[in-house]
């Protein structure tokens, strides 16, 4: 038996016998059938069959117990349910009840709120309605009110009217109307239509008239009447608007088709149909007619531009005072160009350059003829529009000027101060209130002027090239060299000769360039930009020049002979060099005076620009004449240092006639400064040689008097050809060597021991080489300085003169003279090994009056 809850129920028995019998898919038939075909015998189907019914009966028992058992435990359960199912019902019935009676205290209640609710909802609608229509008679009263006074003001006839005040009582009845639903209302139809559109179509129309009349007669007062009224009105935009674009068709049907070629040349036929004059001097060209209709188209667009001007300049003094939700600082203008969407002028004025431009360009593009006098004549065309217009576009004379040039910044501008090169600078001459980065300027040069500044910017750069390549033709044919070579064999002419003189250009046609580039830079010295850009033209010419002045320099040089001062005789191409030089220099003449014109300066920029040219060329003659006096020096040099060879003089007197004949004198640059400065050396280099000439015998000496005058002599006519006097501490040694070369050694002892400022000239290390060559000359035993040091008496005199003279500083190859030679100081190593030379000088027996002569060097200070 299983327990479940209070109920005992017997347990059923042998129901796990019958789970095949229980199975969904058991057949009774073929359960039956497979047990009759079995195998089994007749006893065994027979046991089988009668066990499987005793175990069913047993079952069927065992499950009615188990099912009166079940209904025997629940009964009790059963009853109680059912009881609490009835406490239930009745306790539903009571809350139906209460739910009902509740319902009808709601419905009640709500009879009593709702009544008065919707009879408040009611008087309020009622209330609505009358403020409605008390608001709607108190408008229509103060409508009537202002229609009165609307006809006072402007009375249908008689009297004066009062067109502005009209016009605040006009925007008030607006105002009214619009705010306040009064359509449909018969008197307020009637009035609108009889009394408030037509005296407000004709406070309007009186407007505009004092407007245009203001405009017209630059009357300011007139001008801001008429605003005043038409700002009232709310129609000031529409207003502005319609003058500007009225003004601009008047000006279309000006300019349209006034410079057609076509016109031109009917109005050239015209005008001189009518000539008179036998000479046919009152007769013009295209070009006359021309300029004078631009003149007049020009003319008629200042007419214009004036009168817009004014309406500008009222728009912006004028300010709404009336409106308390107006801004303080706004103007009528500002009312205006945000409505535009930019200022008055600055819209009138770029429309007018787009129909200027367009009608130019498209006669431009229809006659060659018109395009090529525009460009040729592009300063007069600047000139046409400027000091005209200068009242339009001068920004700070109150002309053109643009919202967005006033919200943009400097770097946005179209035309900035580097492409211009007018950087503080006053733009143009003829109007110097005006710039090019003010707003009108910059329109009109970027929709007009810029294309034919540009071809004529090329144009001029085009003709300063053609002067400059007529400097330097094209080479001969082959045909013509060979007639050349057989007319100098003929003649005893030398091919270099020609050669030289083909290579120079002539000097008139270098004078040509510079009167190119000066005449045009006066054709454009009125416009800073125009000019700036020419002066930048004419640097690219000069520097074309320049270059080709240098390849043929290039190429003449490539001869040793040309630059070689020792050669026997000069070489032609020496003067060649000297005229492509010259050449050069006359453009840099030129060019400096360019630079400052007499008459009229130009501009700081192209000043600028032409003095970086000017320089520039000085550098290149600067370079290239260095080429020759650097020659010239070192065979000089190297002449006099030559201390071994008795013919020195020889060779350094033909260097120095070659630099004075061949250089100096035609060269046409002052290179005075240098000049001066190699004359000085070679003064002080002939005294360090005189002073260690060794052996000092009396022929040496009297070959050493005869070529100091001649050096000195030579050196200052050198320099006189550069405007130079030789003179100072070098010219002062030279002329006292030569009585230093023939006092006695007690006389040179006088003068060491005083050592006066008579003699100061002479360095003190050449009075001490020439007391050593004295000794060394007279006593054989004697030591000198480069044999001291192991060195060539080149090498020391090398020394002697200057670190820029020696080779190699390490020409001490005696050890035991290492401790006096300091590569660093040259001249106080120079100075002790010369003492050491005479120190050891008096370990010899000499004779007194040498002795005392080397006691008084050795005291010097």
């Amino acid at each position: 038996m299983a327990v479940g809850s209070d109920i005992v129920t017997p347990e059923l028995v042998g129901k796990h016998q019958f789970d095949e019998l229980l199975d969904p898919s058991f057949d009774a038939t073929h359960y039956a059938h497979e047990l009759v075909r079995s195998r089994d015998t007749m006893e065994l189907k027979a046991d089988k069959i009668s066990s499987i019914m005793t175990d069913l009966s047993a079952t069927s028992s065992s499950l009615d117990a188990r099912m009166r058992a079940t209904v025997l435990g629940t009964h009790e359960q059963i009853l109680e349910q059912v009881l609490g199912v009835a406490s239930v019902d009745v306790t539903l019935e009571q809350v139906e009840d209460q739910v009902r009676e509740i319902k009808q205290y709601m419905h009640a209640l709500r009879t009593k709120i709702r009544v008065p609710y919707e009879q408040a909802l009611e008087y309020t609608r009622q209330a609505r309605n009358l403020q409605l229509a008390t608001r709607h008679v108190r408008a229509t009263s103060k409508f009537m009110q202002l229609v009165r006074r609307l006809a006072v003001q402007i009375p249908e006839s008689g009297g004066r009217p009062d067109y502005a005040l009209a016009a605040l009582t006009l925007v008030d009845i607006e105002r009214l109307v619009d705010t306040s639903d009064l359509c449909g209302i018969d008197v307020v139809d009637r009035a609108l239509a009889t009394e408030v559109t037509p005296r407000r179509q004709q406070t309007a129309n009186e407007a505009n008239e004092m407007l245009v009349g203001g405009m017209r007669r630059q009357h300011q007062s007139d001008v801001g009447s008429g605003l005043q009224i038409l700002f009232n009105l709310g129609i000031i935009s529409n207003a502005v608007d319609t003058r500007i674009q009225a003004s601009i068709a008047a000006l279309h049907t000006i300019i349209t088709g006034r410079i057609d070629p076509r016109a031109l040349h009917i109005g050239v036929r015209e005008h001189n149909a009518r000539a008179t004059a036998i000479d046919g001097r009152d007769m013009v060209g295209i070009d006359t007619i021309l300029w004078t209709r631009l003149e007049d188209m020009i003319d008629a667009v200042l007419a214009s531009g004036l009168e817009v001007r004014v309406l500008e300049r009222v728009l912006q003094r004028k300010r709404d005072v009336l409106r308390v939700d107006a801004r303080v600082d706004a103007s009528y203008l500002d009312v205006v160009a945000s409505k535009l969407g930019d200022r008055v002028l600055a819209l009138w004025w770029t429309k007018v350059v787009d129909t200027i431009a367009r009608e130019i360009h498209a006669s431009c593009d229809e006659s060659s003829v018109v395009r090529q006098i525009l460009t040729n004549n592009y300063p007069r065309l600047v000139q046409l529009f400027l000091p005209r217009l200068e009242p339009l576009l001068a920004a700070r004379l109150g002309g053109v000027t643009s919202v967005r040039d006033l919200q943009s910044s400097v770097a946005s501008v179209l035309i900035s101060d580097e492409d211009t090169g007018c950087a503080g600078d006053v733009d143009l001459a003829q109007s110097p209130n005006v710039r090019y980065s003010d707003w009108g300027m910059r329109v009109l040069w970027t929709r007009l002027l810029s294309v034919f500044e540009a071809e004529y910017v090329n144009k001029a750069a085009s003709r300063m090239d053609d002067s400059v390549s007529r400097c330097f033709p094209a080479p001969p044919p082959a045909g013509l060299v060979d007639a050349q070579s057989t007319w100098a064999q003929r003649h005893n002419t030398k091919s270099d000769e020609l050669q030289a003189v083909s290579t120079v250009p002539n000097r008139k046609l270098v004078a040509s360039v510079v009167r190119s580039v000066g005449t045009e830079l006066e054709m454009a010295k009125s416009d800073a930009r125009l000019c700036t850009m020419v002066a930048r033209a004419a640097t690219r010419a000069i520097s074309s020049f320049v270059a080709t002045t240098k390849d043929r320099l290039l190429s003449v040089m490539d001869n040793p002979r040309v630059v070689d001062p020792c050669a026997a005789t000069a070489h032609p191409m020496t003067r060649s060099v000297i005229g492509l030089i010259n050449c050069v220099e006359a453009l840099r003449v030129g060019i400096s005076e360019l630079c400052q014109p007499a008459d009229q300066p130009l501009t700081a920029p192209a000043q600028s620009v032409l003095c970086t040219c000017r320089d520039e060329l000085q550098t290149f003659i600067n370079a290239q004449s260095d080429v020759l006096l650097d020659a010239a020096d070192r065979a000089i040099s190297q002449a006099l240092l030559d201390v071994d060879n008795s013919s020195l003089w020889s060779h350094a007197e033909h260097a120095l006639q070659w630099l004075q004949t061949q250089v100096l004198e035609p060269l046409d640059p002052r290179r005075s400064s240098r000049v001066h400065t190699m004359t000085d050396s070679y003064l002080t280099l002939f005294v360090h040689t005189v002073c260690v000439t060794m052996p000092l015998t009396e022929t040496a000496k009297l070959r050493l008097a005869s070529e100091l005058p001649q050096l000195e002599f030579a050196c200052s006519q050198a320099a006189s050809t550069m405007g130079v006097r030789v003179t100072g501490d070098a010219y002062k040694s030279v002329r006292q060597m030569r009585p230093l070369l023939f006092m006695t050694s007690r006389e040179l002892a006088q003068v060491l021991g005083e050592r006066s400022a008579e003699w100061s000239s002479v360095s003190e290390l050449d009075l001490l080489n020439h007391v050593v060559c004295r000794v060394a000359t007279e006593e054989e035993a004697a030591c000198v300085p480069h044999e001291l040091l192991g060195c060539s008496r080149r090498e020391w005199l090398g020394c002697v003169a200057g670190s820029e003279f020696v080779e190699s500083t390490d020409v001490c190859r005696n050890k035991e003279m290492l401790h006096l030679w300091d590569t660093r100081n040259l001249s106080a190593s120079c100075r002790a090994v010369v003492c050491e030379c005479l120190k050891r000088m008096l370990e010899h027996k000499l004779a007194d009056d040498l002795v005392a002569l080397i006691q008084a060097a050795l005291s010097m200070k």
